[in-house]
């Protein structure tokens, strides 16, 4: 009984000892680097993508080492599993090293200069190339499909479409890919696109200038006055006689222009304040570009705009583009050509006015009404002698109260005429007012 017993623990121990086989290594994969923004400027496209902080379990960081770009031109999007068969890798945007989650020792840190910053979005550009614009035909097999797949079994039946007025648009489609450090793919990004489409004329002259505080700028419509009137052309009247559309015209689309008038988005540049300081300039980065920003937020339709500016010597230059579209079919066309103009107060203050003068003995006090001007800095007093063209200086620096007393090297019986001049706050050369003369005789 006793070597029963001693057999039973024997092979119980021997059982909770075995091994199993060997499991795979875990590896992690980075979430998807979203684009979440895309806007095509004349033949550049900007791409904004969302740099991943964390993997497919919500680990984090993300173990992320490229995230790869993607794209290709064709009238319908390729399925998502067989887009990079099929789409063309335009851009590998590299990822700061970061610790890996099992590291707690600190010594990893993450540096903007070696790649992008999880957390950060990113924006990147494509320059579309004449063979970029040329639409792709896929299998079949290969096109995004909609809806449930038919059962299985189930022959497939072809259901005559309707022939559609609307020509097809030809667009491109961007997809990103996430890379771990060990190069394994991440979740795939869904699929944006960009109308393909012919981009707007571009506007053929702008003119700038000054009025008062204001820069008013004008331009001609894109295309001139031709695409002022094609802008503007009323709609055709159905005939009245119903056509029938050939069944073949439909696989001989031409893509179609976008939709709506010509709305117009202004530029600007703006030169460096000379009285700052120049700052260290980052260098530039083909995983970090961005486009310029209008100053307008939304297109405008008119073919004008007026801008209050300081006077603060800076030139300033200005550049149109024609939009036509809207969200996310919006495509912009080429700047024009730049018309730049620098703010220079030429405005002078006005006169003073109600310049009166009492006399006392060895003084005179000369008052006068203040001026309204924002940029008034003061006044200036001169006299001269009666008989005398010299004029003399009394006031070395502009004054800012309105009255001033006088008791230089007076000469009794005396007539002395005093000028009295507003100033602005201009540098270096401040702009004056007319002169205002007053005589006065010393006792």
């Amino acid at each position: 009984m006793r070597r029963l017993l001693v057999a039973i623990l024997l092979v119980a121990t021997t059982a909770c000892g075995k091994k199993g086989p060997p499991l795979l290594p875990f590896m992690r994969q980075p979430k998807a680097a979203e684009i979440t923004g895309a806007r095509r400027v004349g033949n550049d496209v900007y791409l904004t993508i969302a740099v991943p902080t964390a993997n497919v379990d919500d680990s984090m960081p993300a173990s992320l080492a490229t995230i790869e770009v993607w794209a290709v031109t064709a009238a319908s999007p390729p399925s998502q599993s067989q887009f990079t068969t099929l789409a063309t890798r335009i851009m590998e945007i590299p990822v700061a090293r970061y610790p890996d989650p099992s590291d707690r020792s600190g010594t990893i840190v993450p540096d903007p200069r070696s790649g992008a910053l999880q957390g950060i979005p990113v924006t990147i550009s494509e320059s579309l190339t004449p063979d970029a614009k040329i639409a792709r035909e896929f299998p079949p097999s290969a096109k995004a499909t909609e809806g449930r797949p038919a059962p299985r079994g189930t022959a497939a039946v072809a259901i005559p479409q309707a022939a559609t007025a609307e020509p097809e648009v030809v667009r491109r489609f961007y997809m990103t890919i996430p890379r771990s450090d060990r190069r394994r793919n991440g979740a795939p990004s869904a699929i944006v696109e960009v109308p393909m489409t012919m981009i707007p004329d571009k506007v053929p002259a702008i003119r700038v200038a000054m009025r008062g505080h204001d820069i008013r700028l004008e331009w001609e419509p894109a295309g001139g006055l031709l695409g002022w009137l094609l802008d503007r052309v009323l709609p055709l009247e159905p005939s009245p006689v119903e056509e029938r559309q050939a069944a073949s015209a439909s696989g001989s689309r031409a893509p179609a222009a976008p939709s709506g008038p010509t709305l117009y988005y202004i530029y600007r540049d703006l030169a460096p304040d000379p009285l700052e300081l120049p700052s260290k300039r980052a260098v530039p980065s083909p995983w970090a570009s961005s486009p310029a920003t209008p100053i307008n937020a939304q297109p405008q339709p008119g073919l004008s705009l007026t801008e209050d500016v300081p006077f603060d010597d800076r030139e300033r230059c200005y550049q149109v583009r024609g939009v036509r579209g809207t969200g996310a079919q919006r495509i912009e066309g080429e700047p024009s050509a730049r018309a730049c103009i620098v703010p220079i107060d030429t405005e002078p203050p006005a006169a003073p006015t109600g310049l009166m003068a009492s006399v006392e003995e060895g003084r005179i006090d000369l008052r006068w009404e203040p001026n309204g001007e924002e940029d008034l800095r003061g006044y200036v007093v001169l006299r001269r002698t009666s008989g005398s063209d010299t004029l003399q200086l009394l006031t070395p620096e502009p004054i800012i109260a309105t009255r001033y007393t006088d008791q230089l090297n007076l000469l009794a019986g005396q007539m002395y005429i005093y000028v009295v001049e507003a100033v602005d706050t201009r540098v270096p050369l401040p702009n004056v007012s007319d002169p205002v003369e007053i005589p006065v005789t010393a006792r």
